[in-house]
């Protein structure tokens, strides 16, 4: 679960520190926190990962879900925290990364959205 919970992992996955301050300047004009969404997607299934990107330049909320033994992937709109699309995962890296998702889900004891409310323990509670 610590995976899940890092910043990084729930934020981004680009490295690249130009992507980073893009994204964190993005961050600002969401008005919807990760928790929302995270409720959102519920509709498509139990959410086993999600993360805020930037993709073309905007800034997007995506939650991987899982439900009997398949995958979607979730795009929630930050502005509204409604369901804007929801496609099936059946192929290449986004399949490997969902099934590996959510085998570490069904070892957990909280769910990834009681995970993310709990402070992180060298941090105070996140605001969102």
């Amino acid at each position: 679960m610590v995976g899940f919970a890092d910043q990084n992992a729930i934020f981004a996955d680009d490295d690249d520190d130009e992507g980073q301050e893009k994204l964190i300047k993005l961050l600002d004009t969401s008005k919807i926190n990760l928790q929302q969404g995270l409720t959102a997607s519920e509709q498509h299934g139990q959410p086993i990962s999600a993360k805020f990107e930037v993709d073309d330049g905007k800034l997007q909320l995506s939650v991987y879900t899982a439900k009997d033994g398949k995958f979607s992937e979730v795009l929630v709109d930050y502005m509204n925290g409604k369901v804007t699309k929801a496609e099936p995962i059946t192929e290449g890296d986004d399949l490997a990364a969902a099934k590996s998702q959510s085998a570490a889900m069904t070892k957990a004891k909280t769910t990834l959205k009681e995970t993310i409310d709990r402070p992180w323990p060298s941090q105070p509670k996140p605001a969102w």
